[in-house]
């Protein structure tokens, strides 16, 4: 058996981050703390425990819970990480050392406490009644339950390292992803301060009875003297905790939108001095908030706001033209009437902004390249650069014989992609070749137009999503080909169209001599053919009414 390097000794233990059941763990764990984010200030300021202590099926899951802390702790152990430079560190001594060494593992050791079972075994053995927290020491357990909120600091990394979050929020539009941590930040800060507020009366009172002779005022008491009614919630009792907690949440929530009704006050020193600070920070959060909803409404309307800017730009384009002297005068030929112009560029701009995939083609010539329609293949490496083009174009490029998989490769079909050009055309338009790349290869991304030529012109076809259109007259030099055979489309609604230029396709000829020979050459020797046999025989044939061999 061949020697084992050091560092790979007990290699087969490491758990690395990237691995299946490590993802499941962590997600589960992310869960966990998010629970507990929500459970222990409620249980620490609104119920006391009340539930846990009562209801056994509580304590079970909060023993459950606190078991996998304990895994979870003594697993770290084992995780391989990432270092500064961003190398994976998988050497089980270098993992111990780091971990054990580091903060990190005292406040998970610390967070293992198991508080839940000595607030249960308190309750049975040492009082023994059904409502008796006024002890000390059971009020002193119940706030050490808060040091499980220390493996919140968890919850970033784990965020970042479960690539099933990461998954899940990648697909998730921006105005959506935003909205959803506004929600869920909003929630959270509402429940601490809500539970925060309610665990000020019950430290001061150190009972949930607070209309008991000998208690101090509170703020509970003070609402419960001159806003309670029979009927009404009662936050008085222990087993009273979901009312206690919808009037501690009121307060909150009218603290943070800065509403304040002025039912629920402070009543003692150090609840003024309290509810000084909590508002403080309750305008702070709101300020942050009034933000967050601005850039959600931005990403919201972006769309709406650029078409109305376009449009203004239209009309004051419009505003440009030339006035007609003469309005009952015919227009110009290959003019046009400049009220009729004027109505064309508002709707294709009308019909840009309902039916186009939200891409801005507004550049040169109405056309633009892959990587303008789509930034950010600008940002990606070369591989994955490729593989994007392939992905978004590669379908389109196999409807075309001589540039489809068969002949040319994966770099190949990706080269050609990327020098492909977007049009949109608006309905009515009509089309014969590219004002800056001449003739071309046309396939509908949508919308259908109807082509035509003017030695045949009885005869129409119609193109619809996916059909190619001039796969054999493009390989027709123009002077051969004439200006009567050259196709002319008309479309009939909007449409977004792929445009793969001639030049670009002898390009690729020229360098696969083979392709011509096995492929392009029968296209063009079939496109001669069609022509010499409408110029000679009349019959009205089309060169796209036949399979390309």
């Amino acid at each position: 058996m061949p020697p084992v390097h050091p560092s790979l000794k007990g290699n087969k233990w490491v758990l690395y981050p990237s691995n299946h059941h490590v993802q499941q763990w962590d997600t589960m764990f992310l869960i966990i703390l998010v629970y507990y984010a929500f459970a222990i200030p409620y249980m620490i300021g609104v119920s006391g425990g009340y539930h846990m202590i009562h209801q056994t099926g509580w304590l079970v899951v909060n023993l459950i819970i606190n078991g996998i802390y304990i895994i979870d702790t003594f697993l770290q152990f084992f995780r391989a990480y990432y270092d500064d430079e961003g190398m994976l560190v998988y050497e089980l001594k270098k993992i111990a050392r780091n971990y054990g060494c580091s903060r990190q593992f005292i406040l998970n050791l610390i967070s293992c406490f198991p508080t839940q079972a000595l607030l249960y075994g308190l309750d049975r053995v040492v009082f023994r009644t059904e409502s008796g927290v006024s002890d000390e020491s059971f009020l002193f357990f119940t706030i050490l339950d808060t040091i499980k909120l220390l493996r919140l600091t968890r919850v970033t990394s784990l965020t970042k390292s479960s690539m099933y979050i990461q998954t899940f929020w990648e697909k998730q539009s921006i105005p959506k992803t935003m909205l959803a941590v506004f929600v869920g930040n909003m929630i959270m800060f509402c429940h601490w301060l809500a539970c925060f507020w309610a665990f000020v009366a019950f430290a001061q009172a150190r009972t949930f009875d607070f209309t008991k002779e000998g208690v101090p005022p509170t703020w509970i008491s003070a609402w419960y003297e001159s806003s309670y009614f029979p009927g009404s919630i009662d936050p008085i009792g222990w087993s009273n905790d979901f009312d206690r907690y919808a009037l501690s949440l009121f307060w909150a929530i009218q603290s943070v939108t800065s509403i304040g009704y002025g039912n629920i006050a402070p009543v003692s020193r150090v609840e003024f001095y309290v509810a000084n600070a909590l508002m403080l920070v309750s305008g702070v959060f709101w300020a942050y908030a009034i933000g967050n909803i601005i850039q959600i409404l931005d990403h919201v309307h972006s769309s709406e706001v650029l078409y109305k800017v376009k449009m203004d730009s239209a009309n004051s384009l419009i505003n440009c033209f030339a006035p007609t002297d003469h309005p009952s005068r015919e227009p110009d030929y290959g003019v046009g009437d400049s009220e009729m112009l004027a109505t064309r560029i508002r709707r294709f701009l009308t019909s840009q902004y309902h039916k186009t995939a939200r891409l801005d083609l507004s550049s040169e010539f109405n056309s633009k390249k892959l990587e303008e329609v789509y930034p950010m293949i600008e940002h990606l490496s070369p591989e994955l650069r490729q593989l994007s083009s392939l992905h978004l174009l590669r379908a389109f490029l196999e409807k075309i014989p001589y540039l489809s998989s068969k002949y040319l490769s994966p770099d190949e079909q990706s080269e050609v992609a990327f020098k492909c050009v977007f049009i949109e055309f608006g309905r009515g338009e009509t089309f014969y070749e590219h004002q800056k790349y001449g003739r071309g290869i046309m396939i509908l991304k949508n919308g259908f137009c109807m082509a035509s030529r003017k030695s045949n012109h009885g005869h129409q076809r119609w193109y619809t999503r996916g059909n190619p259109i001039g796969i054999s007259d493009v390989l027709v030099d123009a002077d051969c080909l004439g200006r009567d055979e050259r196709r002319r489309l008309l479309f009939y609604s909007y449409c977004l169209a792929l445009y793969i230029p001639r030049s670009v396709i002898l390009d690729v000829l020229k360098k696969r001599p083979r392709i011509w020979k096995d492929c392009a050459r029968w296209c063009y020797l079939r496109a001669c053919l069609l022509k010499w046999a409408r110029e000679k025989s009349g019959k009205r044939l089309n060169s796209d009414m036949y399979e390309i061999p």
